[in-house]
């Protein structure tokens, strides 16, 4: 079933599959697009469906770009560690790649990687250059050319 949300408006949890490497599919997910401030409490439920129908049961990497994230963007502990939990029963998951992060995405991954023992936060990767360092950063981790120019336009 997918996410009602979604249909309702697309891109509500930004969630999109952009492209591959090899055998991995390539998801994006940019906070700052989000529209779900999580006003009634279902934001974990939805993406959640989105992990279990959308990547189809394949491997997959999710880059997460927070870019442009300002407070409202920010999401509480509780929710931080029900994400984890999802991601921690998800043995398709190859990797996260973090774009653009800022302090508080370092902040909060840090904390969850001194609770928590999910083999995931051990597959993270920073990409936090710009412009053509961020390109080529992107390209000795195998995008093609075409996939790290839909990213930089994010």
């Amino acid at each position: 079933m997918p996410c009602k949300k979604c249909q309702e408006t697309p891109g509500y949890h930004s969630f999109v599959k952009f492209g591959k490497i090899g055998d991995l599919n390539l998801f994006y997910t940019a906070p700052a697009k989000t529209i779900d401030f999580n006003e009634d409490g279902t934001k974990l439920a939805n993406i959640k469906i989105h992990i279990e129908e959308e990547t189809e049961k394949k491997p997959w990497i999710w880059v997460l770009d927070f870019g442009n994230m300002g407070l409202k963007h920010c999401t509480d502990i509780s929710f931080n560690l029900g994400l984890l939990g999802v991601l921690a029963n998800n043995p398709f998951l190859e990797s996260i790649w973090i774009i653009r992060s800022n302090i508080w995405i370092r902040t909060t991954l840090s904390f969850l990687k001194t609770i928590s023992s999910v083999k995931i936060l051990n597959n993270l990767k920073y990409f936090d250059k710009k412009g053509s360092e961020l390109s080529n950063m992107l390209k000795k981790n195998y995008l093609d050319s075409a996939t790290i120019e839909w990213l930089m336009k994010q």
